[in-house]
């Protein structure tokens, strides 16, 4: 919802004077206990899944007909239909289940191959790095562990590391090696 459409219903709510009311339980909501999600205003408290009650925090939600929804029970009540529902769905289905119409249609193909296409591999050790231990320093590609001081081996972290002829090294290393005389 736009800015705009958001003031313009907090307008309407406390239009009686007061405090804006909470979207959930109608009472007063007051400074301290206040929470705006969905272009509404909650009390903290209030402000949960409409499948299993569970506290949400703002940002985290799922909306559903102006309701917040943790993501688990969104997809298990209004994601495909199947065992389990959410990243199971749409597994079995009845042929009644079947015949309800949906406003979310999985309309992709499957992939019938996985392309993985090339690797990037780490420029110290040259072992291939995955997203989660992927560094890049100096526009190189290195594992976490493998950005190491050529004079120290001590593991760095991005914005400790200076470079020379291809080489990194730890401020202290790069000084005592390549700085001026009175520095070493």
């Amino acid at each position: 919802k736009s800015k705009k459409q958001w003031y313009q219903r907090r307008v309407a709510i406390t239009a009686g004077g007061g405090a804006p009311k909470c979207k959930r339980c109608e009472k007063s909501v007051y400074a301290a206990e206040e929470l705006k999600a969905l272009g509404f205003v909650w009390h903290k408290t209030c402000f949960k899944c409409s499948g299993c009650e569970k506290r949400l925090e703002s940002g985290k939600e799922v909306e559903h007909d102006e309701k917040p929804w943790c993501k688990n029970c969104y997809g298990k009540r209004f994601g495909p239909k199947g065992v389990g529902g959410g990243a199971t769905a749409g597994c079995l289905q009845t042929s009644e289940e079947g015949k309800s119409s949906s406003k979310y249609k999985n309309t992709n193909q499957p992939a019938k191959q996985l392309n993985l296409g090339t690797q990037e591999k780490c420029v110290f050790c040259e072992k291939t790095v995955y997203a989660a231990e992927k560094l890049i320093v100096l526009n190189k590609i290195f594992h976490k562990t493998c950005v190491k001081c050529k004079g120290c081996s001590k593991v760095m972290s991005p914005g400790d590391v200076l470079e020379h002829e291809n080489d990194i090294y730890c401020k202290h290393c790069h000084t005592n090696t390549f700085g001026p005389e009175g520095t070493k």
